[in-house]
């Protein structure tokens, strides 16, 4: 028998965001219990009311049973893979299979409320874009940049989820660049570089949001009385050669027939993680609005773009 109060089911509960996540939970009053959803094992000092069920998101069957068993109302997905892993179709099996697996499960259990985490990422990088974007502008992904494909074929699904599951309240969380203390991202390694390189002729804003305020960020949509896309930045952000400054490093911009030729080869000869699409990250212009995070959830963040840089630079 299904219990009777608010269940939330966390999927990827023990990675970057959901380890975050459930250190903000130790505060709730919301939930009468946490379902941890994760293929990694749990940590052994799970607090009261965490629950661990260990579950692989390309396993359809048994998340659905997961997720009947427990009598989650409330999902807060997080099981993506944020780090460049060289196999992209490992990535999109778990990213959007793994997905598409979640949207069923909520559909057939009548899960009363999804959130699921996108990314900037979901806009793409592109010549022109306009700086500040809301959220109603075009998703579209980055050719050959398999976190931003993802991202935007899951926000499709998305889409026509919530469009066939009226009774569920759905949101979407678009973050910026993450990072904190605990931050061990492919970005976050950047910044311990002895020189910050970008694309001659660029300068595009970088934006930032701290761990922890993308945790209540996360945790306010989930209990909030709101539905559809949000952007999630801690300010207006700072140019990539800003960045290096604030970071007292040398910024070195190379001519983008160098750059996107040298992080081929350096990607083939698999000294980077990462392929050539993805220094559109550091070339094209891509930053968010974030008037609609402000206005209906009155978030207001700890950490500047700046503070959050130095909370990482400081624990490294």
């Amino acid at each position: 028998m299904a219990p009777s109060g608010n269940i939330l089911g966390i999927t990827g509960a023990f990675g970057y965001i959901g380890k975050r996540l459930m250190k903000r939970l130790e505060q709730d009053t919301e939930f009468e219990r946490i379902v941890c959803v994760d293929i990694a094992p749990a940590p052994s000092d799970l607090p009261h009311r965490y629950e661990y069920r260990q579950c692989d998101i390309r396993d359809g069957e048994k998340l659905l049973s997961v997720f009947k068993q427990a009598g989650v109302t409330t999902v807060i997905h997080l099981a993506f893979i944020a780090y460049p892993t060289r196999d992209p179709q490992f990535e999109y099996n778990v990213d959007v299979k793994g997905t598409a697996h979640v949207l069923k499960a909520c559909g057939k259990t009548g899960v009363k409320k999804l959130v699921v985490a996108s990314s900037d990422c979901a806009y793409g990088f592109f010549e022109g874009t306009p700086d500040y974007l809301p959220e109603n502008a075009p998703i579209r992904s980055t050719p050959g940049f398999p976190y931003s494909e993802n991202k935007a074929e899951i926000e499709k699904l998305v889409a026509e989820f919530a469009g066939s599951n009226p009774s569920c309240q759905v949101v979407v969380l678009r973050p910026c660049i993450v990072m904190g203390p605990t931050c061990r991202s492919t970005t976050a390694k950047s910044m311990k570089d002895p020189v910050i390189v970008g694309v001659k002729g660029y300068d595009p804003i970088m934006q930032f949001v701290h761990e922890d305020d993308t945790a209540e960020a996360f945790y306010q949509v989930a209990v909030r009385n709101v539905s559809g896309a949000f952007n999630l930045a801690a300010d207006e952000g700072l140019r990539y050669s800003e960045l290096a400054k604030f970071l007292k490093k040398p910024f070195v911009a190379l001519p983008p027939w160098l750059i996107y030729n040298l992080v081929e080869i350096l990607f083939r000869l698999r000294i980077v993680p990462f392929g050539k699409a993805q220094i559109d990250y550091i070339r094209y212009p891509l930053s968010m609005d974030i008037t609609k995070i402000k206005r209906e959830l009155g978030f207001a963040p700890r950490y500047t773009s700046r503070e959050t840089l130095r909370s990482f630079m400081d624990a490294v």
